[in-house]
């Protein structure tokens, strides 16, 4: 994966953050989070498979798909990083958080689903998905995008918002992002709930207040995974970090964890 910032040739500066992007967004999406942290940590922000341009296997499952970023990945990461993602970047964080706990010092997850629970949700949408993934191969792509942010998950966006969103999204690949839905869409993500609530490492769960479903669904998480707490931004919508960096930022400073500059320095 093609980082937004230079990998660090070593770590004795600043300990490493990572910064998982969603669906159809880039590293570049993190980018004002990022300033508002670069004096404390080396934030590491790539393009996921099948975003910018990066390469994408054919034919991945879920797990396939996040071996394949994992693989991309480990060989710049320190011993121990704080790992964070936002929408299918965290659940991609989630799953690697649980395949490699002894690597994450922390686990931030903005607006990340955990995982339908039953065979029947996630068949259904897999149904949904496959929609949309027809759409991204044969309609006119602005359309296509100019319909996907009028999901009730986008409902909090502005005029103004939404329309920076397709504008940017456009430079997209969408055959790619059909790949990439196909791969790692919710309804191929097994429910991961078990896995997270072994996790013995600080978990965050940040929604904003306008996005009800996502508030829900941290709170549910909140009772079946000790580790982690809720953190809820008063007037925000799904994508919190594009309208209030500074805010993501802030919860990002308060729960930095003790002893990870001393530790990541020594595998």
């Amino acid at each position: 994966m093609r980082n937004k910032a230079p990998a660090p040739s070593s770590w004795h500066q600043r300990p490493v953050l990572v910064l998982l992007h969603g669906f159809m967004g880039s590293g570049d999406d993190w980018a004002s989070t990022a300033q508002y942290l670069s004096d404390q940590y080396h934030c590491l922000r790539p393009d996921l498979p099948g975003h910018g341009g990066q390469p994408l296997p054919p034919r991945l499952t879920f797990t396939d798909y996040c071996h394949w970023c994992w693989q991309q990945l480990a060989p710049q990461l320190p011993p121990r990083f704080i790992l964070a993602g936002y929408s299918m970047g965290g659940r991609i964080a989630a799953r690697l958080a649980i395949e490699h706990p002894e690597r994450i010092a922390a686990l931030i997850l903005e607006g990340a689903h955990p995982g339908l629970e039953t065979r029947w949700a996630r068949r259904t949408r897999r149904q949904q998905d496959a929609l949309w993934v027809k759409r991204f191969t044969q309609d006119p792509w602005p359309a296509v995008l100019a319909d996907w942010y009028q999901q009730p998950v986008f409902a909090d966006l502005t005029p103004q918002r939404r329309a920076d969103f397709i504008r940017v999204r456009s430079r997209q690949d969408p055959t790619a992002l059909a790949q990439v839905l196909q791969a790692a869409g919710l309804g191929r993500q097994p429910n991961l709930r078990p896995g997270l609530a072994r996790l013995s490492c600080p978990c965050v769960f940040i929604a904003g207040s306008r996005d009800t479903k996502f508030t829900a669904l941290g709170q549910d998480l909140t009772r079946t995974c000790p580790r982690f707490e809720l953190v809820k931004l008063d007037g925000l919508g799904h994508n919190c970090h594009a309208q209030a960096p500074h805010r993501v930022a802030a919860v990002i400073r308060r729960h930095d964890c003790p002893g990870l500059f001393s530790t990541s320095m020594n595998p």
